[in-house]
C-alpha cells in the first residue's frame, strides 16, 4: 500500500479507526472479561473514592452506568486509535496500516483491554505532541485530561515540555504544553478536592513497598521504632515469600501482607504513618544499596524476563464474568504465555534498531527531533519508575507504543523536505 495519510479518504480514515479499536478491544474480548488487577476498582467508574487518581473513575462513569467494567477498555481503545491517526496525519505516514503489527509488539492491545490508565500515556504524548505541531488547544486541553490520569502524568508532561523547550526553542513550542500541565493540574485538584478529598494517595507506599520488598530489614527497623508487631510479622512473611521461584524480582509485596493481614495492615495507615520513615532509612543507611538496587531495576525493564499483573486471584472482588475469564484461569501466568509477551517485545526492540539503522538518513531534521524527544521521554518514564516502584514491566511496557511510534517515523515518514514543525500534514 503506497497511499499516504494526507490521501486518506472519509472511509479510509473511519476504516482505519475501526480497525484500530477492533484491535485494542480484542484481548478483553478473547478474555471474556477486560484484563484486571486490585488497582482496577479506581478506574472502573466506581472507585472515585479509592487511593488514586480520580480523573478515570469520573471520566468514565456515566459509561460505566451502561456497560460496566468494559467502560474504560472502549475508552481507552478510541482514545489509543484517535492518538494514532493523528500521528499517521500529523506526520504524513506512508503505508500507515502497518502501524496495526506495530502496536501489537508494543503490547498495546493488552493494557487497551485492561481496566488500567496505563494506555493513557501514549495518547496523552501524541496529543500534546500533534497539539504543537498544529497549534491545537483541544488537543492540548485532552493530552492535560490524560495526564492527570495518573500521578506520574504531570511529571512526564513536565519533561516533555523541557525537551520540546530546548530542541525546537520556546517560542516554537509555544502555550500548548502549558495549557496541557495547566489543564493536568486544575483537573486533578478539582477533582481531589470535590471527591473524597479525605482519602490518602499512595505515592509513599509505593516507594516505601519497592524498598522494603527487596529489604525486609527496613520493615523490622520501623517495627522497633513504632512498636508496631504487625511490620515485623511483615518482614518475617516477605522473608520467606520473596524467595519463593514465583516472586523472584517482586517490589509490591504490600498486596500480600493486605492478604495475610486483613485487619492489621492497613494501607491508609502506612501512607500516612510509615512510608516516609521506611524512605529515610533506606536513604540514610544504606543509599549505595538502594541505588544499586534501583539500578538493576531500571535495566530489569529491557531484560528477556517479563512479570504481568493480571493476576488470577484478586483481593478485590470483581464481577462474575470474570470468574470464568483467561485471566481467573490464570493465562497470564503461565511461562508460555509470558515468553509469548516477551517475544512480542524484543521484536518491537528489534525492529526499531532496523528503523533506525534504515530510515535515520531519510527523515528530516524535524522528525528526528521528534524522535529523539520520544526516545528520553521513554527513558524518564522507565528511570522514574525504576525509582519510586520497580517490577511489574507494566511502567515500562506503557511506553513500548511510544517506540512503535518511533518505529513508523522512521519507517513509513513519507519524505526528508519537511521542516516546519508546525506542519500538520492536512
Amino acid at each position: 500500500m503506497n497511499a499516504t495519510s494526507r490521501g486518506m479518504s472519509a472511509g479510509a480514515t473511519a476504516l482505519m479507526f475501526l480497525s484500530l479499536v477492533a484491535l485494542f478491544l480484542m484481548p478483553a474480548w478473547l478474555n471474556g472479561f477486560p484484563w484486571v488487577m486490585d488497582d482496577s476498582i479506581a478506574y472502573s467508574g466506581q472507585g472515585v473514592n479509592w487511593m488514586r487518581a480520580k480523573t478515570a473513575a469520573v471520566l468514565v462513569a456515566p459509561l460505566y452506568g451502561l456497560i460496566g467494567y468494559w467502560a474504560l477498555p472502549v475508552f481507552n481503545a478510541v482514545v489509543n486509535a484517535a492518538a494514532w491517526l493523528l500521528l499517521i496525519r500529523s506526520f504524513d505516514l506512508r503505508a500507515y496500516w502497518l502501524v496495526l503489527p506495530l502496536a501489537v509488539l508494543a503490547l498495546q492491545p493488552l493494557y487497551t483491554s485492561a481496566v488500567l490508565v496505563d494506555a493513557w500515556f501514549f495518547a496523552a504524548v501524541v496529543f500534546l505532541i500533534v497539539s504543537i505541531r498544529s497549534k491545537s488547544p483541544f488537543l492540548a486541553l485532552s493530552a492535560g485530561i490524560l495526564f492527570s490520569g495518573h500521578a506520574s502524568g504531570l511529571m512526564l508532561a513536565g519533561v516533555l515540555t523541557v525537551l520540546v523547550a530546548l530542541f525546537f526553542g520556546i517560542r516554537k513550542a509555544g502555550v500548548m504544553p502549558v495549557l496541557a500541565i495547566g489543564t493536568a493540574i486544575v483537573v486533578s485538584s478539582f477533582l481531589n478536592a470535590k471527591y473524597y478529598p479525605d482519602t490518602p494517595s499512595l505515592s509513599r507506599t509505593f516507594l516505601a513497598a519497592r524498598l522494603f520488598s527487596a529489604k525486609p530489614e527496613l520493615l523490622r527497623v520501623e517495627c522497633e521504632r513504632t512498636s508496631d508487631t504487625v511490620l515485623c510479622e511483615a518482614a518475617d512473611l516477605i522473608e520467606t515469600i520473596r524467595h519463593q521461584p514465583e516472586n523472584a524480582g517482586r517490589r509490591d509485596f504490600f498486596w500480600d501482607l493486605m492478604r495475610a493481614f486483613p485487619d492489621r495492615f492497613e494501607l491508609a495507615a502506612f501512607e500516612r504513618d510509615h512510608a516516609w520513615p521506611i524512605i529515610r532509612t533506606a536513604i540514610t543507611t544504606m543509599p549505595l544499596e538502594t541505588a544499586t538496587l534501583m539500578l538493576q531495576d531500571f535495566f530489569s525493564f529491557y531484560g528477556t524476563g517479563t512479570r504481568l499483573d493480571f493476576a488470577s486471584q484478586l483481593n478485590e472482588p470483581m464481577p462474575q464474568p470474570f470468574s470464568t475469564s483467561w485471566q481467573a484461569k490464570g493465562v497470564w501466568e503461565t511461562d508460555s504465555h509470558l515468553a509469548l509477551v516477551t517475544g512480542l517485545r524484543m521484536l518491537l526492540y528489534a525492529c526499531l534498531a532496523v528503523a533506525l539503522i534504515t530510515g535515520w538518513q531519510r527523515i528530516d531534521r524535524d522528525t528526528r527531533l521528534w524522535l529523539a524527544v520520544l526516545f528520553l521521554v521513554s527513558l524518564a518514564n522507565d528511570g522514574l519508575f525504576a525509582v519510586v516502584s520497580g517490577p511489574p514491566d507494566r511502567y515500562h511496557h506503557r511506553i513500548l507504543p511510544l517506540l512503535a511510534g518511533a518505529a513508523a517515523l522512521l519507517l513509513l515518514s513519507n519524505r526528508r523536505d519537511h521542516t516546519d514543525m508546525s506542519s500538520t500534514g492536512k
